[in-house]
């Protein structure tokens, strides 16, 4: 395993103080509120957990670039050694719920693989530097996903 990106401590604060606020602060304000960070748009994900069943909502960066209808989002979990619950969630059910300034509605998710997922991935790098030090801090592919309206 290499150090991951961003320190344990970090990681356990964001998870358990940042996320559940940011949801809190994102849907009373219908998106207005950290709508945008470091620059780029703020979604949430909303999963059907693979074992419970129960709805899963994740704060997530995601990216627009050569479709306008196909939002991307990375499941770089913070470069840790694992995929993240949500991307886990979403292979076993590509039906999500998508919530993006303001508006809510059905999304299908696809995984992106090969060549395609290469590209997105180096335009995620080059548009959110951060990326690239997940990235260093795992040996796993990080997943790239789009989300298409349903």
């Amino acid at each position: 395993m290499r150090n991951p990106a961003v320190p344990t401590y970090k990681r356990l604060a964001i998870a358990w103080f940042f996320v559940p606020l940011h949801r809190l602060l994102f849907r009373l304000s219908g998106g207005r509120l950290l709508g945008r960070l470091e620059g780029v748009g703020v979604l949430i994900l909303v999963t059907r957990g693979r074992r419970s069943g129960r709805r899963r909502s994740s704060p997530l960066l995601y990216f627009r670039f050569k479709d306008p209808n196909e939002l991307i989002v990375v499941a770089s979990n913070y470069g840790r050694d694992h995929h993240p619950g949500w991307y886990w969630n979403l292979v076993g059910d590509p039906e999500v719920v998508v919530e993006v300034r303001g508006e809510r509605f059905p999304a299908r998710a696809r995984i992106v693989e090969g060549e395609e997922r290469s590209m997105l991935f180096e335009r995620v790098v080059a548009t959110n530097s951060r990326f690239a030090a997940y990235r260093a801090g795992t040996d796993r592919p990080i997943p790239v996903v789009a989300l298409r309206r349903a």
